[in-house]
Formats: structure tokens, C-alpha cells, sequence
């Protein structure tokens, strides 16, 4: 024990530091942690200042459900109405796609071709700007402008980003009719738009109103009027024209010929042309009406006839601030509706988010009270406090940094902070229980501090290191899932960053101010501080009570009820713990390090065959691999409706009706919040990605489910039914029921490329394809198999008679006008009311549309107003046109998706598709070539980079443990450790029946890898100080080493995996509710545990495991392979001074360790036993003990 000049014991809590400061001085010191302990008062200004600006920055950072990712794909939409899909590829999408396949920077260029649309989507590297991207994109499309067709409007460039997903859909219901319904949609939408986070409010559904003006053929040709001469009246009148001043006195007015329109009917009232004297009106050869076009969209909620607002945030704004904020612009709207009228948001992002954000706060609040109470058990209450400070100050820390760096609070970043949580006491643990080993040894306090600090700071920072070493990879990975997964290595950097910065500055400090030792009585209050504490407490109950009163009595329930517990309790049982269990524990721990330095080969061989048996087991007997978890409850239900192409939407939305009956006779449904039934569209599935009917011709049904903890039935088991019946007696139609894929942008489960230039033969060869995988075993087994080669639409094909139309010197450029005009109609004018502009649409009236043979009374009008009938120039007939045509870099292809039905896994069902097409492959004729593509592709190139990864982990970890060590063996010792301990994560998903997913577990591995060598730094470390700054031999140093390192192993281990604990077995208690509403909703599972679980598993079991390893296994080889290396330097090298301890024999058997004891009367602060833990003090000064060698002075 250290004596002051006096000769009394130093006291504990202070007193002067040792007189002999050149033995001092031997011991280390690092700068950071001396300075922060000799200028304690402005460390404890900056803990103040963290906690502060933490708590805000937490509350600032918007939270959302998934990162928002940049996406670099550009999407270039033209539309060319009314032509049939050949056309629109050779005369819109080609020209285009020529002009931008010239930007070397675009990796795939994708083409879908349709009736009337083209839509090409440029994907570029994710290193590329997205700006420049969108500016290269711009400058090509203008160039292509000039060669694209005069009818087809100009091409929109749409950036495509996840932040311009709905996240959310006001429906707007009602008795009052549509057009009513409408009007009051648009006036929530100029509300809604308003809100500065809103980006904007997308209407669907309703009638859109149109003025029509319908010309009767008969009446054209018996007044000899064109098509052109209506519509040229209609563009004359309506105008407002400036006329420019006049100067009338002291007076200037404006001239102004104001023709437009202030009442529809007026259109009638128009002369077309004079003709002997008579003018011709508008109305005499058409009818004009102020109606509603064509409808193409149905929608429905329950049955009845909705209008949706689609509400869009604008990037990097709060989800939950800004759905609040429509909430209270649509509760505003509430008093403005008719009696009958109703509002309901559904698909709202929010409390998904919410929910999210609630269930990960609390898990984080449950592993933080299990890694207290461990704390507590091994180290005591008052020594866990400054360990359990940790977890907060470097939370609070990280979330200044997040703020900073611009990141989001998403399930991402929130999961890290679990993830982090068991590590961020690591550091802590190490650094308290040495300041505490030292006291016990008494230390003053602050020298204490200090020279505790100093000797395990370089230990604990090259441990961080190769922990940030193991995550550094992850954040280069590639693509939309490495954007994605980024969050993770980013904010477990920044968080285990704050942890090293807390550990070895402000916990140092904390413990100069205020460790004793827990034999050491504690002092009463002086009586000014009771009452300030009482003062205090008083003061914050009543600011508590004055937000919630039942929140103020519950905390001041839990904190008596706390203090009662730890008092009448806890505190006796951790006693005895420490006193009692820890001791034997340890004894037996000792027996079989000893044991197993005995039998080193043993050892050694049984880990590596139990490492190999563990591997082929898993491959034999696992359940498979997966991408991402497939066991996330999804939130939402959905029914594709397909009819074939040409299917007109009133017809479709027949069959949708006849879907959302048959819904009707399923059980479950109160655990369905809403059901949104839409025709001719998608639907907002939320994917913008998302493949789909969004024409006349497609029809979606969204049945969403009540939250998770609120429903009676599974939700994979009401897929499963939803499979086997909906649709089956339903004719004419493609019925698909499938769920909503949560997480990054994912291709299909099952997606095969079939490449060829042939159309027919593309088409031919996709439906062969279809056929075999229909008559496979693993047809049941799919979900939605279809081509996107879409059934060819008929189309009425004109061919005009050049030479005959020469001769009323037409051509097929104006017999094609007046045909496009007489069918698809043109837009004459605008009709302005108000705010609110109409079209105004000239074209036949509807019975001259509806019938093939009406073309036959159709004219052209010639030079001289001559009357040609269409009939005399041109022929027609019905044929078969393309439906859809696909290109991808320029070349056509046909693509074969498919879901994979409920209970059965993706990979599994891929592998079975794979085999049922070996033969059709085979047979391919040349020049067509087969390819898997989707999901399978995305999860080679993640299993790729994931690989690659974890060997550069390994490398750079490596480097800094040589670093550290300035040995290649020592290195090996730990990175040996690593690669075993993922035997433990093998046995915990063979235990827990779990697949290896390749993005979860394979970054939980990784993470894995980081933690595992931490321990191992520590233990090696701390070997090497007791052999050479001590001269302990070696096998006593191992188990020295061993045993008083085993306290923060074990510790560090059990607080990692305790603050992943919840999360694993799915837990869920909501702390917030029950303080605030006497509502903890427990439960168990979930989104969170479905999605976390698998990797929480595979770190939890991982650690454990690892943790024997470290214990055992690393001092055996360390043990084995210095003997190797003494041998490889006395036979190989001719050196001499083999070993690097002093004490030690090497003659015993090979596999043996052998050795004398530690020398009598040898002993120092650093080889003391564990609090608790009887030992033989020794009544030597520790500053003039012999054999001590100098240390480096300070860092």
C-alpha cells in the first residue's frame, strides 16, 4: 500500500502524492486523461455542455422510417398519344436512346415502350453527381428534341428519390357526387402544399371536367366544314389581346381586346365560316357541353368512391413534424365538409416511423437497465455508476455529431446505437476497473486516475481502432443497398469515437472527483446539501406535475422503489456476488486455464475440429441463406389486378369490384385497418421502383393491417389464405396477392433476363419459358409468374394510297392528322374559371368513334375544300400490335418475374427455377442468352463486397494489432480468435432455426469481428506488462493476466450482448407510455425484431463464444506459439535469449506449459485480484519493488 511522509497509510479519497516520483514516473501516464483530471471543472462544464446540446440535437434530427438515398437514376418520360408501341420505340425511344448512350457515365440504359409513352431510365455509377448526371441527361434530350415527332409532347426528366414517396393519403368520401368531392379535394391541396415541409400533394381519383366539343360527322360534310376550320375558330375567338395605350388627356388608358371565354356555351355561338352569305355555326355542326372527360382512374375505400391526396415531404424534413402539420390542416378542413363527407388518412408513414422510433428507444432503455444491473453485480453500485455515465455521455455526444454530419434518426442509425450500446461501456469498464484495482492498492485517488488511465489507454485506443477498422470497409460499399447499409458503419464509427473520448477524458475525471471504495464508509450530507437535494427534488416533481401529474408520481414511485430494492436487496445480493460467487467462479476459471495450458494441443485440435464440424453441419443441416430477413410482418396486404392489354378501365374495374367482395368473405378482418381499392394505376405502392399494371388495364386492392401489436392473426398466415382464394373463379384476368417489401430498393425474388433482338422470336421464347415453369413442381411454389412482353393490343392499322392521294395532292402526314384528330380529338383552348383551367377538346362525337366501319364516312378535306372520303384513299384492317416493348442498353429483351408464395424461402425457390430451366436453356437458339438477374444478382454483388470486406476488416485490424505489439505473431493470436468465434454464430442460428442472411448476419459477423478482437488487445497487452515490466514468467503470467483481466472480459461481453438482448428475443415494453398513460404495450416480436433479430442473434451467440475463446483459447496459443517461435529462433535462426520473459523453462513436453511460480515477494498494483476476490496483500512499498523496469513517462 502507498504511505504518506508520516508514516500512515495514504489516504484513500486523497492526500500527498508518493515522495520517490522517479519510480512514479514509471509508471504511465496519457496526456488527454492527466490534463482532463487536473482541470476537472471545465470537464464537467463540457459534460454539461454535451448533455444539453445532445438532448436537442436529438430532438432536431428528422426522423424517418429508411434513409433517404440519392438514388443516380434519371428517368427521361415522353408521351405521343394514341400510337401504338412500335412506333412510339422507332420514333421517340430510339432517338433518345441514341442521344444518351453517348454519356459515358451511365452504367444500364432501360427502355419500355408502350402505347402512347415511352419512359427510358438512365442508371449511372453511384459515384456520379446527381446533378451533373441530371445536366448531361438535360443536354442529350435537347438534342434529341429536333428528330422527335410534333405531336408528342415535350420529354419530362424525373430524378427518381425515395423522399418523393407518399407518406401519406388523405381520401376524401362522400354522398355528394365526385365533381363536389373533387373541388373540396383541391382546396385541402392548396393547404396541404403550403405547409413549407410538404414538396407537394398529388390528386388522383374524381372527374376531371373538359369542355367537349362533338362534331357530327353527317353535319361536317353537308356544310362542307374541316375538322381544322372548328378548331381554328374556337383558337381565333378565344383571345386576349393587348392593344397598348392611348393617351386621352391627363389620363393613359390601356388598350385591351379581351375574346376569351367567360361561359362555355358561347363556343356554340361561333361562326366557322360565311357561305353564300350565311354564316355557319358552330353549333350547327356540333355540340357543346361543359361535361367531364373520358374516365380512366377508379378508386374506392370500403366500397365507396374516394379522391386521394398522395402528400410528398420535401427531403430532409421530419416525417412525423410534417405529417402533423397536414393532420391539422385536414382537421381544419373537417367543419368545411358536407354532413355526409368524411376525411381518413391511410398509408401513413408517420406512425409506422413513430411506432418505430418508440420500439427502438425502448430497447435501447431495456439493454440499458440490464447492462446496469450486470454492472452492479460485478462491480457494485457506486463503481457501475461511472461505467453506466458512459452510455448516455457518448450517446449524447453521438447525437451532436449525427446532427452535424446531416444524418436522419432511421431505423438504421437507431439500431447502431442498440448495437453500440453493449459497446460503449466496453472502454469504460476497462478504464474504471483498473482506477478501482488501483485504490484498492492505495492509490491516491487522482494519481490513481491517471496512472490507471495511462495503463490501459494505449490498449483501449488501438481496441477502437481495429473495432472502426472492422466497420471502415462497409462504408464503400457499392450501389443502393451500400448507400442504404452506410448508415450503420457511420453512426457505429461516431458513436464508438465518443465512447474512446468519454473513457479516457470525462470518466477519468468523474473518478478523481468521486471513486471510493465500496468498504470505505461513506460520509453523511452536510445539512445545507440535504436540503439543496431535497430542494431540487421537490422542485423537479413539481416541474414534471406541471406537464403530466401521473408521469411526476410514477417517477417518484420508481425511485423509491429503486433505492428500496437496491437497499433491502441488490445491494446484499451483489455483496455476496462479489464475495461469494465471483470468487468460485474464478477459482474454477483458473483451474481450467491451468488445466488447458497443460493440454495446449488438445486444446488447440478440439476448437479447430469443432470449428470444421460446426461448418459442415451448418451447410448440411441449416435452413439455407437469405438477402434480407423475410420475416418482417409486412404492414400492408396488396391484389394486383391484370386484364389483357386493350381492356378498357370500366371493365376492369368490374373485376376489382369482384376482388373486393370476395375480401369481404375472409376472416380476420379486424386486424385490417383499410381497404383501397384503384383502377388504372399502381395503386402508390410506395415503391417508385415498383413494376405493375398503371394503365387501363391494371387495378391494385391495398388492404392494410392494424399495427402489429394489435392483431389477432399472423399476418404471413392471411397471405397464405389470401394466395389459395382470392381470384381462383375469376376469369379474364391475372389475380396476384403479394406484401409490401420493406427496406432498400430490391429487384423481384425470382427475375430472368431473356435477350434477343427478334420481337416474335423474344416473344415466342418468353412464353416457352412460362410454359416449362408452369408445368414445373415449383409452379405452386410462385407467386404472380408473368412476362412483361405484354399480349399484343389490337390496333386498326391504316395504310394510305400514296398515288391516289397525291392526286387530291394530299399526303399521309394530313391523312394521318385528320384521322388523329377525328378519333383522339386536339386541344382547341383553354377555359379559364377563376383559378381553375379547363380544355377544351374538339373531335367526333362518340357514336362515329365507337365502330370500326364509322372511318368510312370520314373525309379529308383537299385543296379548294374539296371533300375526300377516307375510304377512297386508304384501306384498314384489324391486326395484332405490340404490347409492350423492353430494351435494356439498346437491345430488346423480355423479362420473367415472380414472387415467391408465403412459407417457403426466396433462395430456395430460386435454385428449384434454376434447375426446371437447365434444358430450356440449353436449347437456346444463337444469339439469345438467358440470365438471372433481381434479387439474385444484387445478392451475388453484396455477397462479393461482403467477403471482400471482412478480409480487408482482417487486414487492417491486423496491421494495427502489429502496430500495437510490434510482433506478427501475437496478431495471429487474435485474428485466430476471430475467425473461430463465428462458429458460435453458426450454432446460435442452427439453435434458433434461423437462415444466414447475407446482408444481416453477414455486417453482424463483421461487427463481430471488431468487438471479438477488443478483448483479446487487453488481455495480450496486459500479459506483456506483467512479463516485462514485472519479470513474472510466463505461464503465471498467463494466468495472472487471465484472471484479472476476466472481470472486463466478461463484462464487456455480457454488456454487448444484454443491450442486443431485447432486441433478439423481440421484446418490446414501452417505458414512454407506461410514464405517461399507464400503457407499457408489451409484447413480443415485430417489425424491428423480425428485421434486427437474426443479426442481434448471430452477435450475441458470436460474443459468448468468442468470449471463451479469449479467456482460454488465446492465452493457449499464446502460450504454444511463443514456444514455436523460441524453437523457429534457437534451430532455424541462431539466436539466442528465446523467449521474451525471464523465469521460464521450456523443457517440458511439446503442448505442455511449463514453469516455476511467481517469485516470492513479487507483487504490484497490476497483478492484484478483482474486487471481492481474496488475496495475500504484500507490505512492500509497490514503488520500490525490485524489478521493476522503466516505462515510457507519458503518451
Amino acid at each position: 500500500m502507498i504511505m504518506n511522509k508520516d508514516g500512515r497509510e495514504q489516504g484513500r479519497s486523497g492526500g500527498e502524492p508518493p515522495q520517490d516520483f522517479r519510480m512514479l514516473e514509471r509508471f504511465k501516464e496519457f496526456r488527454a486523461t492527466s490534463f482532463a483530471v487536473e482541470h476537472r471543472t471545465a470537464v464537467m462544464v463540457l459534460l454539461f455542455i454535451i448533455v444539453l446540446t445532445g438532448a436537442l440535437s436529438y430532438r432536431a434530427t428528422p426522423k424517418e422510417s429508411f434513409p433517404e438515398i440519392a438514388i443516380p437514376m434519371v428517368a427521361i418520360n415522353t408521351i405521343y398519344p394514341g400510337v401504338s408501341p412500335s412506333d412510339v420505340e422507332s420514333q421517340v425511344t430510339r432517338v433518345i436512346e441514341e442521344e444518351l448512350s453517348t454519356i459515358s457515365d451511365i452504367e444500364e440504359l432501360i427502355s419500355t415502350s408502350i402505347e402512347g409513352y415511352s419512359s427510358i431510365t438512365a442508371q449511372f455509377g453511384t459515384t456520379v453527381n446527381l446533378d451533373e448526371a441530371l445536366q448531361q441527361v438535360r443536354e442529350k434530350v435537347d438534342l434529341a428534341k429536333p428528330d422527335l415527332p410534333d405531336d408528342a409532347e415535350d420529354p419530362t426528366i424525373v430524378e427518381m428519390n425515395f423522399s418523393e414517396i407518399p407518406i401519406m393519403q388523405v381520401n376524401l368520401s362522400g354522398d355528394f357526387g365526385l365533381v363536389r368531392l373533387k373541388e373540396l379535394a383541391e382546396d385541402l391541396q392548396d393547404e396541404i402544399e403550403a405547409i413549407p415541409a410538404v414538396l407537394r400533394a398529388d390528386l388522383h381519383g374524381g372527374l376531371e371536367r373538359e369542355v367537349r366539343v362533338d362534331v357530327d360527322l353527317s353535319r361536317l360534310q353537308f356544310y362542307g366544314v374541316e375538322l381544322n376550320d372548328v378548331i381554328e375558330a374556337i383558337q381565333n375567338e378565344n383571345v386576349n389581346i393587348p392593344g397598348g395605350s392611348i393617351n386621352v388627356g391627363d389620363t393613359k388608358y390601356l388598350v385591351r381586346v379581351d375574346g376569351e371565354f367567360d361561359d362555355p356555351t358561347l363556343i356554340a355561338d361561333l361562326v366557322i365560316k360565311i357561305e353564300g352569305g350565311r354564316p355557319i355555326y358552330v353549333r350547327d355542326v356540333a355540340t357543346v357541353d361543359f361535361g367531364f372527360a373520358e374516365r380512366e382512374t377508379f378508386a374506392r375505400m370500403e366500397g365507396s368512391a374516394v379522391v386521394t391526396l398522395d402528400v410528398v415531404k420535401r427531403s430532409g424534413q421530419n416525417i412525423i413534424e410534417t405529417a402533423a402539420a397536414v393532420k391539422a390542416e385536414v382537421d381544419a378542413m373537417l367543419p368545411l365538409m358536407p354532413p355526409s363527407g368524411s376525411i381518413v388518412i391511410t398509408s401513413d408513414m408517420s406512425e409506422q416511423i413513430d411506432e418505430m422510433v418508440s420500439s427502438l428507444e425502448n430497447n435501447i432503455v431495456s439493454g440499458l437497465i440490464l447492462i446496469v444491473v450486470i454492472l452492479l453485480f460485478f462491480l457494485g453500485a457506486g463503481t457501475s455508476m461511472f461505467v453506466a455515465v458512459s452510455i448516455p455521455a457518448s450517446m449524447f455526444l453521438s447525437f451532436v455529431l449525427l446532427k452535424l454530419m446531416g444524418m436522419t434518426m432511421n431505423m438504421i442509425v437507431l439500431f447502431s446505437l442498440i448495437l453500440a450500446l453493449g459497446m460503449l461501456v466496453d472502454n469504460a469498464i476497462v478504464v474504471v476497473e483498473n482506477i478501482y484495482r488501483y485504490l484498492e492498492e492505495g492509490w491516491d485517488r487522482t494519481i490513481a486516475a491517471k496512472k490507471a488511465t495511462g495503463e490501459v489507454a494505449v490498449p483501449i485506443i488501438a481496441a477502437t481502432a481495429t473495432t472502426l477498422a472492422a466497420f471502415a470497409p462497409l462504408l464503400f460499399w457499392p450501389g443502393e443497398i451500400g448507400e442504404f447499409m452506410s448508415y450503420m458503419p457511420r453512426t457505429l464509427i461516431v458513436t464508438l469515437s465518443s465512447s474512446l473520448f468519454v473513457a479516457i477524458v470525462i470518466i477519468p475525471t468523474l473518478c478523481a472527483m468521486f471513486m471510493t471504495l465500496d468498504s470505505t464508509p461513506r460520509k453523511p450530507l452536510r445539512p445545507a446539501m440535504r436540503w439543496a437535494l431535497i430542494g431540487g427534488a421537490v422542485l423537479a416533481f413539481l416541474a414534471v406535475a406541471g406537464v403530466n401529474q401521473l408521469t411526476a408520481v410514477l417517477l417518484t414511485v420508481t425511485f423509491v422503489g429503486l433505492w428500496a430494492l437496491h437497499r433491502f436487496l441488490l445491494e446484499g445480493l451483489s455483496r455476496r456476488f462479489q464475495t461469494g460467487l465471483l470468487p468460485r467462479i474464478m477459482d474454477l476459471y483458473e483451474r481450467q486455464l491451468r488445466f488447458a495450458l497443460g493440454n495446449r494441443l488438445l486444446l488447440v485440435g478440439g476448437t479447430v475440429v469443432a470449428f470444421i464440424t460446426t461448418a459442415v453441419v451448418f451447410a448440411m443441416f441449416g435452413t439455407g441463406t437469405e438477402f434480407f430477413p423475410e420475416s418482417m410482418p409486412p404492414p400492408r396486404l396488396l391484389v394486383d389486378i391484370e386484364t389483357p392489354v386493350g381492356t378498357r378501365a370500366a371493365v376492369t374495374d368490374s373485376i376489382v369490384l369482384r376482388v373486393e367482395e370476395e375480401l369481404k368473405s375472409l376472416g380476420g378482418r379486424e386486424d385490417w385497418e383499410s381497404v383501397v381499392a384503384v383502377t388504372g394505376s399502381a395503386g402508390g405502392s410506395g415503391n417508385p421502383m415498383a413494376a405493375g399494371m398503371s394503365g387501363p388495364e391494371g387495378g391494385r386492392v391495398t388492404v392494410s393491417l392494424v399495427n402489429f401489436q394489435d392483431r389477432g392473426r399472423d399476418a404471413f398466415d392471411m397471405l397464405a389464405e389470401m394466395q389459395r382464394t382470392i381470384g381462383r373463379g375469376i376469369a379474364g384476368a391475372t389475380i396476384t396477392v403479394d406484401k409490401v417489401t420493406e427496406g432498400p430498393v430490391q429487384g423481384a425474388p425470382v427475375s430472368i433476363e431473356l435477350v434477343g433482338e427478334d420481337p416474335v422470336r423474344l416473344k415466342a421464347l418468353s412464353t416457352e419459358m412460362l410454359d416449362v415453369l408452369e408445368a414445373a413442381p415449383v409452379y405452386r411454389k410462385l407467386v404472380g409468374l408473368e412476362s412483361d412482353l405484354d399480349a399484343a393490343r389490337p390496333e386498326l392499322s391504316v395504310q394510305v394510297d400514296r398515288e391516289k392521294a397525291a392526286l387530291y395532292d394530299l399526303n399521309t402526314s394530313e391523312v394521318g392528322r385528320a384521322i388523329r384528330g377525328a378519333i383522339n380529338g386536339i386541344e382547341a383552348a383553354k377555359y379559364r374559371d377563376g383559378n381553375d383551367e379547363y380544355d377544351i377538346i374538339v373531335r367526333l362525337a362518340e357514336p362515329y368513334r365507337q365502330e370500326l366501319e364509322g372511318l368510312r364516312e370520314l373525309t379529308v378535306m383537299a385543296e379548294g375544300g374539296i371533300q375526300v372520303p377516307l375510304v377512297s384513299i386508304a384501306t384498314w384492317s384489324v391486326e395484332e400490335g405490340a404490347g409492350t416493348i423492353r430494351r435494356k442498353d439498346q437491345t430488346r429483351m423480355a423479362t420473367i418475374t415472380s414472387d415467391v408464395a408465403a412459407g417457403y424461402t426466396n433462395n430456395a425457390v430460386l435454385a428449384e427455377v434454376q434447375e426446371s430451366l437447365q434444358k430450356f436453356e440449353g436449347r437456346l437458339p444463337s444469339g439469345y442468352t438467358l440470365r438471372y438477374t433481381g434479387q439474385s444478382q444484387d445478392q451475388d454483388e453484396a455477397q462479393a463486397f461482403l467477403g471482400g470486406a471482412f478480409l480487408t476488416a482482417l487486414m487492417l485490424i491486423g496491421f494495427i494489432l502489429i502496430s500495437q505489439f510490434n510482433s506478427v505473431v501475437k496478431p495471429i493470436i487474435i485474428l485466430t480468435s476471430v475467425i473461430m468465434s463465428t462458429m458460435g454464430v453458426l450454432l446460435g442460428l442452427m439453435i434458433f432455426r434461423m437462415p444466414f442472411g447475407v446482408i444481416n448476419t453477414g455486417v453482424g459477423i463483421i461487427s463481430l469481428a471488431g468487438i471479438v478482437v477488443n478483448n483479446g488487445i487487453i488481455l495480450i497487452d496486459y500479459i506483456d506488462v506483467l512479463r516485462e515490466r514485472d519479470h513474472m514468467d510466463r505461464r503465471e503470467a498467463l494466468v495472472q493476466g487471465g484472471l484479472t483481466r476476466f472481470r472486463p472480459v466478461v463484462l464487456t461481453a455480457l454488456t454487448t450482448a444484454l443491450g442486443l438482448a431485447p432486441l433478439a428475443i423481440g421484446l418490446n415494453f414501452d417505458f414512454f407510455g407506461l410514464y405517461t398513460s399507464l400503457n407499457p404495450e408489451l409484447y413480443w416480436g415485430g417489425e424491428q425484431a423480425a428485421w434486427w433479430g437474426p443479426m442481434a442473434i448471430a452477435i450475441i451467440a458470436g460474443i459468448l463464444f468468442a468470449t471463451f475463446l479469449t479467456l482460454i483459447l488465446v492465452p493457449v496459443m499464446y502460450s504454444l506459439i511463443d514456444d514455436t517461435t523460441d524453437f523457429v529462433r534457437r534451430h532455424f535462426l541462431n539466436t539466442e535469449g528465446a523467449s521474451s520473459g525471464t523465469g521460464e523453462s521450456t523443457d517440458g513436453e511439446v503442448g505442455q506449459e511449463t514453469g516455476a511460480g511467481p517469485r516470492e515477494g513479487v507483487a504490484s498494483p497490476a497483478t492484484s485480484a478483482p474486487v471481492g476476490v481474496t488475496r495475500e496483500r504484500v507490505d512492500t512499498d509497490p514503488f520500490s519493488m525490485p524489478g521493476l523496469d522503466p516505462q515510457t513517462d507519458a503518451l
